[in-house]
């Protein structure tokens, strides 16, 4: 059997992670984490502007200095992000029970890996390929990105809103059913790409009216 990866999101929020390098590769990845609302510590004797302003504004910790083992003590993920092979190597080997790690040059050794991705508010679409060729990910995300546009952040936004009222509203799991399913009637996305959060629920109300009255 194949050794695949497997595929989860993981809730961060206030959750301790640690990125060893200041670069560019370890902002694009304290960035990423900042989204998720992890506490984030950077461990490097220098670091880019964009981390030393976050540094100074409180949003991270920045140890500068560098990598000792003591560094990663009580960290739930681990990035080793520096360009010397042999610090991302002391990093990997100082992992204590339940720690896991991503190595930027040891996928070999990684735990696990952050695909490319596309964020429309609630929507997230990831594409990986384990390694065999990460610019191939980059393509097939660059290619949703026009069919998957900003207007599915409101109609994300209005699918969870509208959802929370069928549950709270609806007893009949029959009729819930056919609720969610004309959420996703194709006149839905078009409202959201006009940017009409009032036709959004309008339309929710007149099929609300109509599928209740079905038996």
């Amino acid at each position: 059997m194949a050794d695949r990866s497997y595929p989860v999101l993981l809730k961060l929020k206030d959750k301790p992670c640690v990125i060893v390098g200041g670069g560019n590769v370890a902002e694009r990845k304290v960035l990423a984490l900042l989204e998720a609302a992890a506490a984030v510590t950077v461990v490097s004797p220098t670091v880019t502007w964009t981390l030393k302003e976050l540094a100074e504004s409180g949003r991270i910790v920045w140890c500068a200095k560098t990598f000792e083992p003591s560094d990663i003590a009580g960290a739930f993920l681990v990035f080793a992000a520096t360009n010397q092979p042999e610090i991302n190597l002391a990093v990997y080997r100082a992992l204590g029970p339940g720690q896991l790690i991503t190595i930027a040059d040891r996928p070999d050794l990684s735990m696990f890996t952050v695909p490319a991705q596309l964020r429309r508010g609630r929507l997230l679409l990831a594409a990986a390929t384990e390694g065999a060729s990460p610019g191939l990910a980059s393509k097939i995300i660059g290619e949703l990105t026009e069919t998957y546009d900003e207007a599915y952040e409101l109609y994300t936004d209005f699918l969870a809103e509208s959802r929370a009222v069928i549950l709270q509203q609806v007893e009949q799991p029959s009729v819930r059913q056919r609720l969610f399913k004309r959420l996703l009637d194709e006149q839905f996305l078009r409202d959201a790409r006009e940017g009409d959060a009032a036709a959004l629920w309008r339309r929710f109300k007149e099929i609300m009216a109509i599928e209740s009255r079905k038996v």
